[in-house]
């Protein structure tokens, strides 16, 4: 059950829809939500800071700079959490803040140890500027939390038809369950779609998920999709990117294989997050 959500701002866009995401579930599950804000230890004692703050005509010393610095991100943190607690407000969720200083990625999973679920923005504030990677650090709280993620994308979108990645794994099984449970409480149908060696395979392992839905009410209103083929992202993609089926929320368990696996395979996960437009639940 969702009882205290994450939502780590830059004060970006993106940041702000993964809010909305988040404001909408604390909501249904009369959660609260917890603003973080994390002034990047990497900015303010990065050598660029230290070359530009030594660098300009003598004129400005690196402590007086790096204070500079110090304080414009101290004004971020507030305008951002400021944004994230005015839509709380609006939406009568409870809102806490926090900022922390640190490597982002590592700061926000330590946030999170005692929450439930933690919601963020496929992009942050340089959203402009992507190409073929990920926001690194979404990558990383996705690969080392043991937290639900949920990826946003940078357009609300309310969620009226899930999409459930399901292979067998023990992670799998964690977003299965988160699945139901969101699925349950916004009255959600649900699609689940197995991609495996064989299509019998696929089709013995969507039995188990289906009687799993069982206990949650939920495998009367279920559809299922088998696939066979070794290209388990690209199964998952065909169908979670089919204009006709209009799936808003993608849920599934993340880096289900070992690391040497994932290099010389490459990971679904990655591939699923950087090639869909919608909402991705990850759970690990």
């Amino acid at each position: 059950m969702i009882k205290q959500i994450l939502v780590p701002t830059d004060g970006s866009e993106n940041s702000l829809t993964a809010a909305d995401y988040a404001i909408n579930l604390a909501r249904l599950f009369n959660a609260g939500i917890r603003g973080l804000f994390v002034k990047d230890v990497k900015i303010l004692t990065g050598p660029l800071i230290h070359d530009i703050g030594t660098s300009i005509g003598g004129m400005v010393p690196y402590g007086t700079f790096n204070q500079t610095i110090r304080e414009i991100l101290e004004s971020q943190a507030d305008a951002a959490l400021n944004q994230v607690e005015g839509k709380c407000t609006q939406a009568k969720v409870t809102f806490a803040r926090e900022i922390r200083e640190g490597i982002v990625s590592r700061e926000i999973i330590k946030s999170a140890d005692d929450c439930d679920l933690i919601a963020m923005g496929k992009m942050g504030a340089h959203a402009e500027w992507r190409d073929v990677f990920l926001g690194t650090n979404v990558e990383f709280v996705v690969r080392q939390t043991h937290k639900p993620v949920l990826i946003t994308p940078s357009e609300y979108k309310p969620f009226r038809k899930m999409l459930i990645a399901y292979d067998g794994s023990s992670f799998a099984d964690k977003a299965l369950r988160s699945g139901a449970e969101i699925a349950q409480a916004m009255k959600l149908p649900i699609t689940v779609v197995c991609v495996a060696e064989k299509k019998d395979e696929a089709l013995q392992i969507l039995s188990k998920a289906k009687a799993f839905l069982e206990d949650y009410k939920l495998a009367a209103d279920t559809d299922t999709i088998a696939k066979g083929g070794s290209d388990h992202a690209g199964g998952i993609l065909e169908v979670c990117n089919d204009e006709d089926s209009k799936f808003d929320i993608l849920v599934m368990g993340a880096y289900g294989h070992s690391r040497l696996q994932e290099m010389i395979l490459g990971s679904t996960t990655v591939r699923v997050m950087r090639s869909t437009n919608c909402s991705i639940l990850l759970c690990r």
